[in-house]
């Protein structure tokens, strides 16, 4: 039996119904991160997309419709891309998906009446490619590229681009009466391909913000440990973190999470021996806990750098507390050679900016700290574009 389009229309339309409105009453039912909405604004725009090429398929004189369809897809698929930028603590970008989708919009509107059902197709398969290939990168990095959940939404994406990208070719190439085009990339197949990776998309993003939602306490059971120089090991500060951040958005109050790296420890362990090097470790460590702010808590994170957990109203106050460190490192020279003054590079990462998920802090004070760090060493740069970099 032979599928026609209108049957493949509306099957297509009763799953993206289904699962779009099990997507969005979940994310009304719970507080929700911003990624969390910003997907449901794609299912939206997969609902209206489907409403509206079966508008069009039952009525051929709507040649609105195929402009109106064409515009929610292409958003439907940036959104994912902009919720994926928001999981990773990034900037959402949504206006650059709305340009795509009013892009797509233009280019079918302006084919008129007589544009057929295919009009604006080669700007809308692009489009899709081109957004479906960015939110696959985006998986690929940051807080999607550290869980092994999101892995099957970078298949679903993949995919998308590839399929997309390839009917974009074929449609150039053949027309939408190809025979390859036709059997291949045709409405039907596209529709069928679009029900399975929308059903496996529904499934991982569901998990993901279920994740995301789920309380510190209950994601580890490891013991709060110290080094022998009374820094918290890496997994107790996160642990701890993790807490001060759960209820620091619980209240609506802001954090700050510092990166800091020792300059030069590489060269001085080169030119001095790792004796001198471990002495140098050993005063900054205490230096760093000697005037770090009063209340924060101080984690190590490799050799010759800490991270540290602290309240920051704003900018100014995580800018001073990181200047204090800095000034106290450099009144405090290496012991057994007073001439040398070690210091730090210093990166920033705000909750104001960054959102209230412990990795992408982390990251970003870390990755922050390396850039001063290549520009010179003892500086601040700020994690976040947003704010006011130092």
């Amino acid at each position: 039996m032979t599928l026609d389009t209108q049957t493949v229309a509306v099957i297509n339309a009763l799953v993206i119904f289904v699962c779009g409105a099990t997507f969005i009453v979940n994310t009304f039912m719970r507080k929700d991160d911003d990624s969390g909405r910003v997907w449901s604004v794609s299912y939206m725009a997969g609902m209206f997309t489907s409403f509206s090429y079966v508008v069009g398929a039952l009525s051929p004189d709507a040649w609105w419709a195929t402009a109106a369809g064409n515009g929610g897809y292409v958003l439907s698929i940036a959104a994912l891309w902009s919720g994926a930028r928001l999981f990773n603590g990034r900037s959402n970008l949504l206006w650059i998906s709305l340009v795509g989708a009013a892009v797509a919009v233009v280019a079918t509107l302006s084919a008129g009446p007589s544009g057929g059902p295919w009009a604006g197709s080669a700007v809308t398969f692009a489009s899709i490619a081109l957004f479906a290939g960015l939110g696959t990168v985006e998986t690929l990095t940051g807080a999607t590229r550290d869980n092994p959940s999101t892995r099957g939404f970078t298949v679903v994406l993949g995919i998308a681009a590839a399929f997309f990208a390839a009917r974009f070719v074929v449609f150039l190439v053949e027309g939408p009466s190809g025979r390859v085009f036709d059997t291949f990339f045709g409405t039907v197949a596209s529709s069928l391909l679009l029900i399975a990776l929308l059903i496996v998309a529904t499934v991982v993003l569901s998990v993901l913000r279920a994740e995301r939602a789920a309380p510190a306490s209950r994601r580890h059971g490891s013991i709060v440990a110290y080094t022998g120089d009374d820094v918290l090991l890496h997994e107790s500060f996160i642990r701890i973190a993790e807490d001060w951040l759960e209820r620091a958005n619980f209240h609506d109050e802001q954090l700050a999470i510092m990166h800091i790296r020792l300059d030069d420890l590489d060269e001085m362990t080169t030119a001095f021996g790792s004796n001198f090097s471990t002495e140098v470790v050993e005063g900054f460590i205490s230096s760093i806990r000697r005037y770090g702010p009063t209340l924060s808590d101080i984690g190590e994170d490799g050799a010759g750098s800490l991270l540290v957990a602290t309240p920051a109203a704003d900018v100014d106050v995580a800018l001073q507390a990181a200047a204090g460190i800095q000034d106290g490192l450099l009144d405090h020279p290496v012991e057994t050679t007073p001439r040398l003054r070690p210091t730090a590079s210093i990166g920033i990462a705000l909750t104001d900016y960054l959102g209230y998920d412990v990795g992408v802090l982390t990251r970003s004070a870390r990755d922050a700290s390396l850039r001063a760090a290549d520009a010179g060493g003892n500086r601040t740069v700020l994690a976040a574009s947003s704010a006011r970099g130092a």
